[in-house]
């Protein structure tokens, strides 16, 4: 004979509380104590407690869907930043214990971005989203203000209205690598950029420049190079930057696919990394750590970020006000190998 299935009236029971009280903790209520979710919520596990999710969607008319709109290059080329995927890991950590399921939306170049989101907002298929790759006047990010739609963005925008966002400062990023290359004794340093319409491309290229004016140094336009930062085109351009007349000595790579990329041109050109030239990279997987040689990074956690953003998200959906909802973490440097205009033995 099976054993009686765990209810909420079971919960109710063991945990001493309300039925109404036992509901909401298990769905994460802010006008419940955390000591007593935390208790409800042990007493589920203990139990084997299972909810009926149809039940649930249809108590509260919410989907408990939950989706992160992610870019999608129309290309054939290398892969290009698909640290994506620690991302998405990071977000389904986050969403652990609670009812919420993740779907991505791939977001393709030649689609309008507003009417993707549209058909999961006005069609009412999820109840939050998680936006990437902002930009200054991003029109997605303006939308879902205007439909009052719960959302964060991995990225900040230049909107005058506040939204919920989680960025790593890649101003302060730009500014430190710079600044301690400039200390290594190189003046010609190349940025090897995102697309020059995002938001976190231009705190990078705000970064650089300060770096520069602080010690007295011309900024060069040349030297500042936006891609789609494959690998494919992190080779391409440092084998076109090598051309100059006066070339740079040392490329800041915005991630680990355009440093692979440059190490690879450097392999063509004859170069030996930290002596012809120093490449730094900001990465996100350590992977950079097996490079040879291994290359100094400053180091941003995307699995870290998605659980950021899933708690942050998490966090509006139960109500808080957007201007607690802003988060701002700096990356972390790695050094692994010299730096210095010539490199040391």
């Amino acid at each position: 004979m099976s054993e009686p299935k765990v209810t909420l009236k079971t919960l109710m029971r063991h945990t001493g509380l309300s039925l109404g009280t036992v509901s909401r903790a298990l769905q994460d209520g802010p006008e419940v104590r955390r000591e007593t979710r935390e208790l409800v919520k042990a007493a589920a596990r203990e139990l084997g407690y299972t909810p009926n999710l149809a039940g649930v969607k249809l108590r509260t008319g919410k989907t408990y869907t939950l989706s992160i709109v992610l870019p999608v290059e129309n290309s054939e080329q290398d892969f290009t930043d698909s640290g994506f995927m620690a991302l998405v890991s990071g977000l389904h950590a986050a969403l652990a214990g609670t009812f919420y399921s993740l779907v991505v939306q791939p977001e393709l170049p030649d689609e309008d971005p507003v009417a993707a989101l549209r058909k999961l907002v006005e069609a009412k298929r999820v109840d939050g989203l998680v936006l990437t790759q902002t930009k200054p006047q991003d029109e997605r990010i303006r939308y879902l203000l205007e439909q009052e739609f719960p959302f964060v963005s991995y990225g900040r925008s230049a909107l005058a209205q506040a939204h919920p966002w989680y960025d790593t400062d890649h101003e302060d990023m730009a500014y430190r690598a710079t600044q301690r290359l400039i200390a290594c004794g190189h003046r010609r340093i190349a940025m090897l950029n995102p697309p020059a319409e995002l938001m976190y491309s231009q705190h990078r290229d705000a970064g650089h420049r300060r770096a520069l004016r602080e010690a007295g140094l011309p900024h060069d336009p040349a030297l500042t190079q936006c891609s789609g930062l494959s690998a494919a085109d992190g080779r391409r351009l440092v084998l076109e930057l090598a051309k100059l007349q006066t070339r740079p000595t040392a490329f800041v790579c915005a991630n680990e696919y355009a440093a692979l990329g440059a190490l690879s041109a450097f392999a063509e050109l004859g170069w030996q990394a930290g002596c012809e030239a120093a490449v730094v990279a900001t990465d996100d997987s350590n992977v950079s750590a097996y490079f040879v040689p291994p290359l100094s990074t400053y180091y941003a956690s995307l699995h870290g970020a998605g659980r950021q953003l899933g708690q942050l998200l998490l966090r509006r959906l139960n109500g808080e006000p957007v201007e607690q909802l802003c988060l701002l973490e700096q990356a972390q440097l790695i050094e692994r190998q010299s730096d210095r205009l010539g490199g040391e033995r």
